[in-house]
């Protein structure tokens, strides 16, 4: 019996020599297509070529934002609440931008841009644990979001001035375990960047190019629906398991 101890440390030492920490980097890239208010295909510029106009309003008050594509780069660091990763805490730091490009006037193209710099924390749940070879999972963030943007015609015309707003993101993903310290995974995730602290901003800017976001409908400040800042991507991406 004594004999069998140095056996059994061995192999307990060699067991916790090799069990990875509860902490994961991940990060993925991906497309997002805009939806909603987001969504427009109506862009045009003045004869001036000083004023890009959405749906024939400034984008001041323009009833959508006048993107159709995009893309996204998010990073998220994970703490595993079990060990073999059934549900973990996410953290995550982000950008998006969805856009719009048509022709314009001297050969130039127009178009708009609106991004978003964010950071959150969420959770995500795997079903299965991420031990598997294959394992899914599915995953909610409350974030902050820096949102803002431009109008363009060779250069930038009219800027959105930098604003805070609240809102989340949700998806699903589908992981594929390469080896013990790293999985691949597919997903797509639902984003709505401005659900909450939306704002009226009814103060007309001083200076005509520089333009205070508005995108809660007031009866004073033209517009006449909210406009919601709301896209899907689909991405991939890669998890680090630090051990």
């Amino acid at each position: 019996m004594i004999l069998l101890f140095p056996v059994l440390i061995s192999a307990q030492a060699k067991k916790d020599s090799t069990a990875l920490s509860r902490f994961e980097l991940s990060f993925h890239v991906g497309y997002s297509r805009p939806m909603l208010e987001a969504y427009g295909d109506n862009v045009t510029i003045n004869s001036t070529y000083d004023r890009i106009f959405v749906a024939g309003e400034s984008i001041l008050t323009s009833p959508n934002l006048g993107t159709n594509t995009g893309y996204t780069v998010q990073t998220y660091l994970k703490y595993s609440l079990f060990r073999k990763g059934y549900v973990k805490v996410l953290l995550n730091l982000g950008y998006n931008i969805l856009y719009g490009i048509y022709p314009g006037g001297e050969g130039y193209d127009i178009g708009v841009r609106v991004q978003t710099f964010s950071a959150g924390i969420g959770s995500e749940i795997n079903p299965l644990g991420h031990e598997k070879k294959f394992y899914p999972g599915i995953f909610g963030l409350l974030r902050l979001n820096l949102l803002g943007g431009e109008t363009f015609h060779k250069a930038g015309l009219s800027f959105f001035k930098v604003i805070p707003r609240y809102g989340y993101s949700a998806g699903i993903k589908l992981n594929y375990r390469l080896k013990k310290t790293i999985a691949l995974f597919l997903g797509y995730s639902y984003t709505y960047d401005n659900l909450w602290s939306k704002q009226t901003a009814e103060v007309t800017p001083v200076d005509d190019h520089v333009i205070v976001f508005r995108d809660e409908a007031s009866t004073t400040n033209g517009l006449k629906s909210n406009r919601r800042v709301v896209y899907w991507s689909l991405f991939m991406g890669m998890n680090v398991f630090f051990k």
